[in-house]
């Protein structure tokens, strides 16, 4: 019972968080029984049927959840196909009459654990897990809600993953609400789950988007970074894998921390050397939030599969992970495939039998080339082969560089700092003993090595193919803590926590006293250095007070996990000084909008149109451009589409793929590419800045019903209600009908 009251704190925390995030305590409350009842209940059933499993509750819990959403997912997609969509969630209460009225699936599922979660291990694990959840808060919705209600708190990205969810609700597959006649070619598979939600509870899509998705998604895979964590310091029933002793209570929560909010030292005063832990992309980004959950389940069941533990049911679990993971994020399965690829090269190395290897790796192969044919249609998204092409679009190239042109040295010093930063955080996994014995530990290795790679070998708009290695940093984060608890572990001291965390509050303390000591010094080998430095100075006076103490253990020992708990831990600093520091957190996550979203008004007047049209309706908008300069536009326009849930003939067209293809082949930042049909363009704005009958018939022979008058987009012509019927207005915006 001590143990199972941990949940208490973080389970209000949750509610509360989501309440702070502007979500009515009615919304609240649908979404948390729906996510509990209709989700992650159903899902625990089909875990333990499926799988057999039941080491914890924690376990149980978080794959349930995850496993509820794949279901819930598949469910809709084929729901949805015959315009049932609505009835999608009626698969979990199916499962939980069989869960509970057959005798023999009854025995299998509710039954104790086998290895309930010590009292200190669970409750650090909640304190690890709120502290993640907390800082995703404060750099997401503690900024950005409530929602369209000042153009100062704006994040266009927010409102373009809204669109797409207003499309999944009526549309198989989706469709580029806000350029009609485009096809999408995207991982929307978070859209799709949240517009299962949004039609099971009634839930406005913008509360689940801005405040209430993230955060069942941010607790499960926490919770499942610890869980994979467990894997590997538990001894498995083969013998694979080394377990080691059970009183290494930390290594899973720190885990949960280092894959949460660490993964990169800041050295820089002023400049961020990029954000790559999960909180870094959880709230901004909710496709990469599902897509690691999802991972972290993968790498689980893979984990299982090839350490041989029964039974082979658990294959189904990881094709049906496979197939959600698919279309959640398009970075997951060849990863997966890279750690199988791995595990086989190893196993026929060491003449042993590759079956296992093979089998997941052709499985998971057989849907990835689905994928691209179904769901991506051949389509790249922007991405591009282009080695070392991360290096100069991260922000100390363009601090370091000299003239106008390439400056290959500024490339590889960039390339070093960021490496050193990126690598130092996950220094444990160097110490991974024979982990070449264990099929498990080397299929994450593969899986962060292909995202390793991915990074460094590939280009994308806005730096997106940073996410390879977000994705596999959860990975390494796990392997630098098992890592760090087989250091310890040498050192023959049960007091060996005690070690890191003093080398973890230290580590803090020294990179925040580098960072504010390096503040005058330019460059950035000076900060670089003086930083590493400290992190080598602190872990000599762990280390000596290790010994000092007469504790047992080398003092290179003790000095190899004091290096590395100070560097895990101190990559945490600017996260946690986000929480206090202005400065901090604008350095980490960027500012919040610069005015470029909706007024309260033009928000209310697109809800409006939601309300008062229906779903077939086309609308026809002045406002394209969140930022315009004489000829150049910012086209990341969306929230016309995200509120009104209807498709409009041209409001921005950043992100779509026709754009995404001009920029394979020109280079030119997709988001302030013209639109390629200008004459259509043309004809759209010619009926708000001189409408006549010849403008207004043409827009109603494409299709166009309503007219969105944008008045702090552009002059509207006075004219124009001559030719349409007024009706609705507000302060900043019209909207029209045309007769």
């Amino acid at each position: 019972m001590a143990g199972r009251i941990a949940v208490l704190p973080l389970f209000l925390l949750a509610i509360v968080l989501m309440t702070a995030a502007h979500a009515s305590a009615l919304d609240v409350f649908k979404f948390t029984g729906f996510v509990l009842v209709g989700i992650t209940l159903p899902g625990f059933v089909l875990w333990r049927l499926v799988g057999a499993y039941r080491r914890n509750l924690v376990e149980d819990c978080a794959a349930g959840f995850a496993v509820g959403t794949s279901v819930q997912l598949i469910v809709y997609l084929a729901s949805a196909s015959v315009g049932l969509q609505r009835w999608s969630w009626v698969w979990a209460p199916v499962v939980l009459v069989v869960g509970v009225l057959d005798r023999d699936v009854r025995g299998r599922i509710w039954r104790r654990v086998e290895a309930p979660l010590a009292p200190m291990t669970a409750w650090l694990l909640s304190a690890a897990c709120a502290l993640v959840l907390f800082v995703v808060f404060r750099s997401g919705p503690a900024r950005l809600t409530p929602a369209y209600t000042d153009p100062a708190m704006d994040y266009p990205d927010m409102a373009f993953q809204q669109a797409l969810a207003a499309s999944a609700k009526f549309d198989v597959p989706l469709m580029p609400l806000f350029v009609a006649g485009e096809r999408l070619r995207y991982h929307s598979f978070f859209h799709q789950v949240t517009a299962a939600t949004s039609w099971a509870t009634g839930i406005d899509l913008t509360n689940l988007v801005f405040a209430l998705a993230w955060v069942p998604l941010v607790l499960a895979g926490c919770a499942l970074v610890f869980v994979l964590t467990q894997r590997f310091l538990t001894p498995p029933s083969d013998g694979l894998g080394g377990g080691l002793q059970a009183h290494v209570t930390w290594a899973g929560p720190l885990a949960v921390v280092v894959a949460g909010i660490g993964g990169t030292l800041q050295p820089l005063h002023n400049i961020s050397l990029g954000g790559i832990s999960m909180a870094s992309s959880a709230y901004g980004s909710p496709t990469q939030n599902l897509g690691v959950m999802l991972a972290l389940l993968l790498m689980i069941l893979a984990v299982d599969l090839l350490r041989h533990q029964p039974p082979r049911t658990r294959w189904l679990l990881l094709v049906l992970i496979g197939l959600a993971s698919s279309g959640s994020k398009a970075t997951i399965l060849p990863m997966a495939i890279c750690g199988f690829g791995l595990v086989y090269l190893a196993r026929v190395l060491t003449r042993r039998s590759p079956r296992t290897a093979l089998l997941g790796g052709l499985a998971l192969l057989g849907i990835f080339v689905a994928s691209l044919i179904v769901l991506f249609g051949g389509q790249s998204w922007g991405l591009r082969i282009k080695l070392g092409e991360l290096f100069v679009q991260l922000q100390p190239y363009a601090s370091i560089r000299h003239g106008a042109g390439p400056d290959r040295p500024a490339q590889l010093l960039s390339a070093l700092t960021t490496v050193l930063a990126w690598g130092l955080a996950v220094l444990g996994v160097l110490f991974l003993r024979r982990f070449w014995r264990d099929p498990a530990t080397i299929f994450l290795a593969g899986f962060a090595i292909a995202g390793s790679v991915a990074t460094v070998m590939t280009s994308q708009p806005g730096i997106s193919q940073v996410y390879f290695y977000r994705t596999a940093f959860p990975a390494l984060a796990v392997l630098s803590c098992v890592g760090l608890a087989r250091l310890v572990d040498r050192l023959g001291d049960r007091r060996g926590g005690l070690l890191v965390a003093v080398a973890g509050g230290l580590g803090l303390a020294a990179c925040g006293l580098t960072r504010l000591g390096s503040e005058d010094l330019r460059g950035v080998k000076g900060p670089l250095l003086w930083m590493m430095a400290g992190l080598v100075a602190t872990a000599v006076v762990v280390a000596a007070g290790w010994r000092l103490a007469r504790r047992s253990g080398t003092l290179p020992t003790a000095f190899l996990a004091g290096l590395v708990a100070v560097c895990m831990v101190g990559a945490t600093t600017l996260p946690l000084a986000g929480l206090v520091f202005d400065h901090a957190g604008v350095l980490i996550y960027g500012a919040p909008g610069k005015g470029h979203g909706p007024t309260k008004a033009e928000a209310d007047a697109a809800r409006w149109l939601r309300d008062n049209s229906g779903t077939d309706d086309l609308i026809a908008t002045n406002a394209h451009c969140i930022i315009r300069r004489g000829e150049l536009c910012d086209s990341r326009h969306f929230w016309i589409a995200a509120l009104s849930e209807r498709q409009v003939l041209v409001e921005g067209w950043a992100y779509s793929n026709h754009a995404l293809r001009i920029y394979a082949a020109t280079g030119v930042n997709p988001s302030l590419i013209p639109f390629w049909d200008r004459e259509l363009l043309a004809a759209n704005d010619a009926a708000f800045t001189a409408p006549s009958p010849a403008a207004i018939e043409r827009l109603r022979r494409l299709g166009v019903r309503w007219l969105y008058a944008d008045n702090r987009a552009g002059e509207i012509s006075p004219n124009l209600k001559q030719y349409v019927r007024l009706r609705q207005a507000t302060l900043d915006a019209t909207i029209y009908e045309i007769r």
